[in-house]
């Protein structure tokens, strides 16, 4: 172990995770800004590959190989939290106790290297902080990610990545050895630090595959999905419909399915612009969904027609749903007022498919209409 040099594995290290930086870089204009964090993962790896060329500059003053280079190092583990933050979503931690956190480390840091000098101590302080930041970060992909193989390559990374540092930790604690610098040849030194650097490598491998994962899973989304609503697409919704029509029908349990149209929606677009009317449509859509139950399936048919479909639903308890959503569903705030209309029916035992149910709705929503909108009709028998 004492012939690798610990500064040649540094560099070796650094020049793969420059490759990984180029990645991340080209990842951040092809990849859609829905997909969060990319930004902050490739500041953090530029970070990194800084402070490890400081690092590397031992004939310098302290302060290059030092404080810049320690201070790159906090910065990066900021970033890369940061990036996981967003990439599942969630809320980041106020900005002043990070940076007041971020200045005691900085001081710390400085304390024992120019008032009290002491290598062992702002190792100590580096490691701590090691076991912190990269167990948290070791956390987050396990308790919020996707439990993909990027979650858990990126959790595993970080995981072996606090480990390191907690090994670190104790043995300068127990001194065990007495290390004199960064680059010092101690066995335990150079496993801290091999280990440190290709964890991290690792751990950004594994962000990039999350990344994909994400953006495999938006682009599902987009194929089966109303880009303006969010609902189900025509082609998805009858997809879905058709498996549970054979399944209802294969073990005999109720199905039942609805038409719902907004009434007069081309006068909300004529008097308060396409806009709003797009306000509305996404407005109707999420009430809709909040009414139903989880089982249920909602799809936009078309313009302002929309789908739903009732999985083990008598007629009974289709009627009661229908009426639910009419007494329920209201406009939201500054939006204008909006009525819908409702046909629905349920599957009978000379239903022979799902387009039977369509067309008995499609003729109970027209005699909604014709009945004086704002309300829902049953539909008959197939072919009556």
């Amino acid at each position: 172990m004492h012939a690798i040099d610990p500064a040649t594995l540094v560099v070796v290290i650094t020049l793969l995770a420059v490759l990984l930086a180029a990645i991340m870089l080209t990842m951040r204009t092809s990849f859609p800004r829905t997909i969060g964090g990319i930004d902050q993962w490739s500041a953090a790896t530029v970070l990194v590959i800084v402070a490890a060329a400081l690092f590397t500059l031992r004939k310098t003053p302290p302060f290059f190989h030092v404080t810049l280079a320690n201070g790159f190092m906090l910065l990066a583990m900021i970033y890369m939290a940061s990036g996981m933050l967003r990439m599942f979503r969630l809320r980041l931690p106020p900005r002043r106790p990070v940076l007041a956190a971020a200045a005691g480390i900085t001081l710390a840091m400085a304390w024992y290297t120019y008032v009290q000098p002491s290598f062992q101590a702002r190792l100590f302080i580096m490691a701590l902080l090691g076991v912190c930041a990269f167990g948290y970060m070791s956390w987050l992909p396990l308790r919020h990610g996707r439990r993909g193989i990027g979650s858990l390559v990126t959790a595993f990374a970080f995981g072996l990545t606090a480990l390191s540092c907690l090994v670190r930790l104790s043995t300068l604690m127990i001194r065990v050895d007495d290390p004199g610098g960064l680059f010092d040849p101690g066995t335990l030194q150079v496993i801290y630090l091999a280990t440190f650097n290709v964890t991290l490598l690792i751990a950004t491998v594994g962000f990039i595959l999350m990344a994909n994962e994400q953006l495999r899973d938006t682009l599902e989304f987009s194929a089966t999905h109303d880009a303006l609503t969010g609902v189900l697409n025509r082609g998805a919704f009858f997809e879905r419909a058709n498996t549970e029509f054979e399944r209802s029908r294969r073990d005999a349990r109720p199905l039942a399915i609805a038409l719902m149209d907004l009434d007069h929606f081309k006068q909300i677009n004529d008097k308060h612009g396409h806009q709003a009317g797009d306000r509305v449509l996404m407005d109707f859509c999420t009430t809709v969904r909040a009414a139903l139950r989880p089982g249920d399936f909602l799809g936009r048919y078309g313009g302002e027609e929309f789908i739903v479909l009732l999985p083990d639903a008598t007629h009974a308890e289709a009627a009661a749903a229908m009426q639910r959503l009419l007494d329920t569903v209201r406009p939201g705030l500054d939006l204008p007022l909006y009525t819908f209309s409702i046909g629905y029916a349920a599957l009978e035992p000379g239903t022979a498919g799902i387009d039977d149910l369509l067309i008995a709705a499609d003729k109970a929503l027209y005699q909604a209409k014709e009945n004086g909108r704002g309300r829902a009709e049953a539909g008959g028998a197939p072919g009556a």
